[in-house]
């Protein structure tokens, strides 16, 4: 099932239940003194669980550490709620970052440009989150992995995906050259794209569809990405192209997806006709920055989206935008609602 949640219809609810909450705390001060012997007798409990683990040592009494890490409190599990997925699309201007996170594992599909490794960096500590099961990195252009090398030296990484390139083609960007020292200096392991490679995800699982040819333009070497969770399932596009989408479709790869991450930021040489009407879409996002200078995304995409009636999400506009999958149904929501 496709569930169309708009996060603009939020605010109304927001606004009853801030008017709920001012009005109880106006209606008598009972309720305040009631608040205040609670606190004192949890600060009370506290300072008994300190003074034993300081001093007393009486066996079997936790210490406040397992306390809190008992209640999932600062423990670093990367935990999504029970058999739910997240899908964030991350804001990084004009470049691509998107993180998946299940259960107990979780994706990073590009990160932007250098500038923005540090937002990326919070974004995911913000989620608790201590461990890269998996970064991807969709192709070596500095606009999707310009920060990555920050990103290997500051967390747990599992495994880097990327894809192998001609050596032609092999950038010399100082971005890309930090990338391969933090990958040596760290160890970690890398692995080259290969279409229809999977990899499980919990109760979900994402597979690789692209590359599937060698090329002459770097764009259509980005790594097609088709992530299902139940029901649902979303398909990440990096820069790929009109060639490379054709490739991809006639290798008989399933694109089908409720969500597309349309290719390029929306450029017009991206998300062909056909191609949009095989992954058939109820909602696309375009990953780009407000007032840039290549005119993304092109009139002639976003004609083809509305034509197709398929719901657009712009991080311009609505910033960082959030998918929630149950299986069946996918909650949205916005930085910008």
């Amino acid at each position: 099932m496709k569930n169309n949640l708009n996060p603009r219809g939020r605010g109304k609810n927001n606004y009853k239940a801030i008017k709920q909450a001012a009005a109880f705390a106006g209606k008598s001060s009972s309720g305040r003194s009631i608040l205040a012997a609670v606190g004192v007798i949890i600060l009370l409990i506290a300072l008994f669980f300190f003074l034993n683990e300081k001093f007393f040592g009486i066996e079997g009494v936790p210490t406040l550490k397992d306390l809190y890490e008992g209640a999932g409190l600062g423990s670093g599990v990367v935990s999504a709620a029970e058999g739910t997925a997240e899908v964030h699309f991350i804001d990084v201007g004009q470049g691509d970052c998107e993180l998946i996170r299940t259960k107990n594992k979780t994706v990073l599909i590009d990160c932007g440009e250098r500038d923005y490794y540090r937002e990326v960096i919070g974004y995911i500590e913000k989620l608790g989150i201590k461990r890269l099961d998996y970064v991807v990195v969709s192709h070596p252009h500095s606009d999707h992995m310009g920060g990555m090398s920050y990103i290997l030296d500051n967390f747990d990484i599992g495994m880097v995906i990327m894809p192998k390139v001609k050596k032609e083609l092999t950038p010399t960007s100082n971005a890309f050259k930090r990338l391969l020292e933090s990958i040596s200096e760290n160890g970690t392991k890398v692995e080259y794209a290969k279409a229809g490679t999977s990899y499980p995800l919990d109760d979900g699982e994402f597979t690789l569809l692209s590359p599937v040819e060698d090329y002459d333009d770097l764009n259509n070497y980005s790594v097609t990405v088709r992530f299902c969770h139940g029901e649902n399932s979303f398909l990440f596009t990096g820069d790929t192209e009109k060639e490379a989408e054709s490739d991809i479709l006639d290798s008989g790869a399933n694109v089908s997806a409720d969500v597309l991450k349309v290719a390029h930021h929306g450029s017009s040489t991206s998300t062909r006709k056909e191609f949009l009407k095989a992954v058939d879409p109820t909602y696309a996002v375009i990953e780009v920055g407000e007032g840039n200078d290549y005119g993304h995304p092109h009139k002639e995409t976003l004609k083809r989206l509305e034509k197709a009636d398929i719901v657009v999400y712009r991080t311009d506009i609505f910033g960082s935008i959030v998918f929630v999958s149950n299986g069946n149904d996918l909650e949205i929501t916005s930085e910008k609602e």
